[in-house]
């Protein structure tokens, strides 16, 4: 199963540690990219989460052309 599809089955937000374990980062590194506003996130009485959705969007962004359009002819 894809990193994508992964998060996409997600049907609740992720918290930071999930998150970290699915796309294999430490949990500090998610930190900082919230902090800096480069991953979409959200805060719940203070706790980060990220809305699977959005995450898969922000993926999808990021991959490469050539990644995308070589995993579309290959599925």
């Amino acid at each position: 199963m894809s990193i994508l599809e992964q998060i996409e089955q997600r049907a609740s937000a992720l918290k930071v540690n999930e998150l970290a374990e699915i796309l294999r980062v430490t949990p500090q590194h998610l930190y900082r990219l919230a902090s800096d506003g480069l991953i979409p996130c959200f805060r719940i009485a203070g706790a980060i989460r990220f809305d699977p959705h959005d995450v898969a969007e922000w993926l999808r962004s990021r991959q490469p052309k050539m990644v995308r359009s070589r995993r579309l002819r290959v599925a």
